[in-house]
């Protein structure tokens, strides 16, 4: 069972937070019926990630075999065989899709969406340089449209291209962090296609994106939210300096719940955000 589960990756699940996004701005997050339904959706994106971990691992095990760090894994190591790995993950991703045809369409067709393009990368996109990263965005994309559809809010514009950018900059900031370790450009045929010098550039310019349109939907948005834009430029700069770190794998993730201080900052956002939203009409 151990395998089982170290092959679901439950730690990437913090990801699916995204889907929280339009229930959150939408000022109904204390709606129970809302609530419920999204944290429903979350737990739907949580088994159909982890089905496309699997099969991406699957897909990937005589390339994770030869690495370093990635041939501990389940499938690469050979503890979890190919056949119960493929059982298991296909089991994932039906039971995912159906729940989240369940609630409702919407959601269904998200999922599958999310599904088809988490297949298609795996299978042959991330062989394609910069489009690898655009599926990655797609992803986060995906999970707030996700979101929005299961508590029924709707995502504005500003805020589409703030999803979009700010995925945008953490996935090029992992092929950053790739491309300077030896053992993942071996593994990865689309790191060599990459340039560092590029990388390094198209980070600044998702960064300055990133800020530029979160501060203009703070400005639309009201509720004061202007004020948590310091908050944002903050944990974008201490982001920066983390992925330029030469151990930096650059992982999202792991960039984030390795730091104190850059923890602690999304947390601070994460309080404020609520504080000013719900409660910024008494101030």
């Amino acid at each position: 069972m151990k395998y089982y589960i170290r092959e679901a990756r439950p730690q990437n699940w913090l990801k699916n937070i995204f889907i929280f996004v339009p229930l959150v701005f939408s000022l109904k997050f204390f709606y129970v019926e809302k609530l419920l339904t999204t944290i429903f959706a979350v737990a739907v994106f949580c088994l159909v990630s982890s089905a496309i971990y699997v099969f991406n691992d699957i897909f990937d095990r005589k390339a994770d075999a030869a690495h370093p760090i990635k041939c501990s894994r389940p499938i690469a190591s050979g503890a979890l065989p190919v056949g119960k790995a493929a059982v298991f993950g296909a089991i994932l991703a039906v039971i995912g899709v159906a729940a989240g045809f369940a609630l409702n369409l919407c959601l269904g067709v998200f999922t599958v969406l999310y599904l088809a393009l988490n297949m298609a990368y795996t299978c042959w996109l991330k062989l394609l340089p910069v489009l690898d990263c655009f599926c990655i965005a797609a992803s986060f994309v995906l999970r707030v449209y996700a979101g929005g559809a299961a508590s029924g809010e709707s995502v504005s514009d500003w805020l589409f291209l703030t999803v979009v950018s700010m995925a945008l900059f953490m996935a090029f900031g992992k092929r950053r962090g790739e491309l300077l370790r030896i053992d993942e450009t071996a593994a990865r045929p689309v790191l060599q296609r990459y340039d560092l010098q590029f990388l390094n550039g198209i980070l600044f310019v998702c960064a300055g994106l990133s800020i530029a349109f979160y501060a203009l939907w703070a400005m639309n948005r009201g509720f004061h939210m202007i004020y948590t834009v310091p908050l944002i430029i903050f944990i974008v700069a201490k982001y920066l300096l983390l992925i330029h770190n030469p151990d930096s794998h650059g992982d999202p993730t792991t960039v984030i719940l390795q730091d104190k201080v850059l923890l602690s900052a999304c947390g601070v956002y994460g309080l404020t955000v609520i504080g000013l939203l719900y409660f910024g009409g008494t101030i």
